[in-house]
């Protein structure tokens, strides 16, 4: 028989709270037609409800033909972050409104491309791409 041997436990690191996240989502109307959707932080279990609401605002939003969601400063993106995605672009896609991310960290992309989404999005790597038109007319009226 062996003799048992007791190993010591090794303490977990305790969770975060959900205000230690540091994640935003902020709804914007850039022009008469246009929605931005800026998301930054981390997007998870704990803060995909807050994103997912500002998805549905700027969805909401009247007038609205274009929703740009910027996820340049996101640093984590979990499947429940990309659900919300998925299900805004759905939305979109119901009520005619063109639904484009702009991404460029690799905590995004990577997820898009592991799953295949990447090419059911439009994706752009800065904002004067979808946004260019609407961010010229507006400095151009001040």
């Amino acid at each position: 028989m062996v003799p048992r041997t007791r190993i010591p436990a090794v303490p977990l690191p305790s969770p975060r709270p959900a205000r230690e996240h540091g994640s935003t989502a902020t709804v914007e109307q850039v022009g008469k037609w246009a929605v931005l959707v800026t998301v930054r932080g981390e997007v998870d279990l704990v803060t995909t409800p807050a994103v997912h609401e500002a998805l549905r605002v700027g969805l909401a939003t009247p007038d609205a033909l274009l929703l740009v969601v910027d996820l340049s400063e996101v640093d984590f993106l979990a499947a429940a972050g990309l659900g919300a995605l998925v299900q805004a672009r759905d939305t979109a896609a119901g009520r005619a409104i063109d639904l484009r991310l702009v991404a460029s960290g690799r905590s995004v992309l990577r997820l898009l491309d592991i799953t295949g989404l990447r090419r059911t999005f439009r994706l752009h790597h800065d904002l004067a791409g979808p946004l260019g038109p609407y961010l010229q007319r507006s400095a151009s009226s001040r």
